[in-house]
């Protein structure tokens, strides 16, 4: 069967291929023409590159995914650097059918020094929700001075602000009162640069949780893997590509990857 390539989770899918992919240009397209995915996937699909030529006309491949790595990269920053985390702190956990094909370009951009490529990433989100532990929230709602709240659980979380405040940081609950708004100033500081201790701490809520605990789940390991950028590997559910400098090795059931 040949097929116009998918895209990357942008649109749904309909029962033909005509219906689901249409003539639109997709960052697939770009990803095949520059030889990032393969041209026959899982299942018996063959992608079409010419077709592919004809929906990328007038625009190079390149640029495509270097405007797509620009929206995940704003994207990122949001969940790190805007909460005041620093990047290369972390490794970068790729996952999903495409993700892994674009982790050493946001790597490379962020600074950080090591991907993460599970084996399963393709189905990293529904493993996620087998495995989770099963959850129920309660939230009680105060909205008064902290030091007038009363006793207060010992686990859980309080949502905080100095009073004045239309926004609130979540702080984990134990200890004394003094503790939980310690905590506070040390959070806003964390996150703003700054902390008043001087000024009233108003609590707006308390979050609590009742948890029990997801089955035990083993993954088999994967086969060895050395790896040497520029090289396309493929797995049971994505696709990975590693960019020129950068190397991997499978350890147990993740790709490892780093810039030496």
């Amino acid at each position: 069967m040949c097929t116009r390539s998918a895209p990357a989770g942008a649109r749904s899918s309909g029962s033909t291929p005509e219906e689901r992919f249409g003539e639109r240009a997709t960052v697939t397209d770009a990803n095949l023409l520059l030889g990032r995915v393969p041209e026959r996937l899982a299942g018996g699909i063959e992608l079409d590159r010419e077709a592919a030529e004809q929906a990328l006309e007038g625009l190079e491949p390149s640029a495509v995914v270097a405007a797509v790595d620009a929206e995940m990269l704003r994207a990122l920053r949001v969940v790190s650097v805007e909460r005041g985390h620093d990047p290369r702190d972390f490794a970068l956990v790729a996952f999903g059918g495409a993700g892994p094909l674009h982790a050493c370009a946001l790597a490379d951009e962020l600074e950080i020094e090591a991907v993460l490529v599970p084996a399963a990433a393709g189905v990293l989100s529904a493993l996620g929700l087998v495995a989770s532990d099963e959850r129920r929230d309660q939230v009680r709602s105060y909205v008064c001075p902290l030091e007038e709240a009363g006793e207060l659980p010992g686990e859980g979380e309080a949502e905080l602000r100095y009073r004045g405040q239309s926004f609130e940081l979540t702080v984990p609950l134990g200890g004394l009162v003094a503790d939980v708004a310690e905590r506070f100033h040390r959070a806003h500081d964390e996150r703003y640069g700054h902390a008043e201790r001087e000024r009233e701490v108003e609590l707006v809520a308390v979050r609590t949780a009742e948890v029990r605990p997801g089955p035990a789940i083993e993954l088999p390991p994967a086969e060895p893997l050395p790896v040497e950028g520029p090289a396309l590997v493929e797995l049971p559910g994505a696709t990975c590509w590693v960019a020129p400098g950068w190397v991997g090795v499978r350890d147990g059931s993740t790709l490892v990857l780093t810039r030496p």
